[in-house]
């Protein structure tokens, strides 16, 4: 007999004797000798556990075997040249700015493939950056806390010069996430923040000349904090 025929037994049996004595809904102290305690322990553990549930109460919360771990850390054949100051990922793309003023563009899929870009500064003055790159993994903006901007579109052979970036940090970005429905090079309309509680409105787009040495891409002033801070 199942563990569910026993119960279901015990509990039929609990009901004749509730009845007959005029006390519904009372088992008299003989009754549960019909479902010994031991069964219905069993009966207990088996139904926890297939609800999942341990017999204490509490939900089991971790990962049986076979579920793959959302992260994983694997090791790759690949020798960084120079010391990393800076890196970014985004949709299967890693760009690494190293020292001697140099960038590392690699898709992570053709990770054999790795475009080296150079920053037209001094290689001695870049010492720490803050680097940005956009969602669809083409658009890379790089800032420096001296003030200097560089921005580089997936295919350019260097990063140019933001000339009208001039002296301001930019320390976060807002992107814009309807740019790549688009299908264009454009970023479409964003936000970037500066170390000085500025925040600006522009667009980053490639433009006609990919061999021009600078961009001349504007930005518009929409706001500033009371507080002369850093826009996270």
């Amino acid at each position: 007999m199942s563990l569910l025929e026993d119960f279901a037994e015990y509990e039929s049996a609990s009901r004749r004797h509730g009845s007959g004595s005029g006390n519904v809904g009372r088992v008299p102290a003989a009754a549960p000798s019909s479902f010994p305690s031991t069964r219905q322990s069993e009966f207990v553990a088996s139904a926890a556990d297939a609800l999942g549930v341990d017999v204490d109460g509490y939900i089991t919360t971790t990962l049986d075997a076979e579920d793959a771990p959302i992260f994983s850390l694997d090791t790759v054949q690949f020798q960084v040249p120079n010391k990393i100051i800076s890196l970014a990922v985004s949709n299967d793309v890693l760009v690494l700015i190293i020292e001697g003023a140099k960038v590392l563009r690699i898709k992570l899929q053709e990770a054999h493939n790795i475009l080296e870009v150079d920053i037209p500064i001094n290689p001695a003055s870049l010492r720490a950056c803050n680097v940005f790159l956009d969602p669809t993994g083409r658009h890379l903006l790089l800032s420096t806390p001296q003030g200097e901007n560089f921005y580089h579109f997936e295919g350019w052979d260097q990063m140019k010069p933001l000339a009208k970036f001039k002296s301001m940090e930019v320390t976060a970005i807002a992107w814009n996430g309807t740019a790549w429905l688009t299908g264009k090079s454009s970023t479409k309309t964003v936000l970037f923040g500066t170390h000085d509680g500025k925040i600006y409105e522009t667009e980053l787009r490639p433009g006609n000349d990919a061999k021009s040495k600078r961009c001349d891409i504007p930005a518009k002033l929409v706001a500033e904090l009371p507080v002369r801070e850093r826009v996270t």
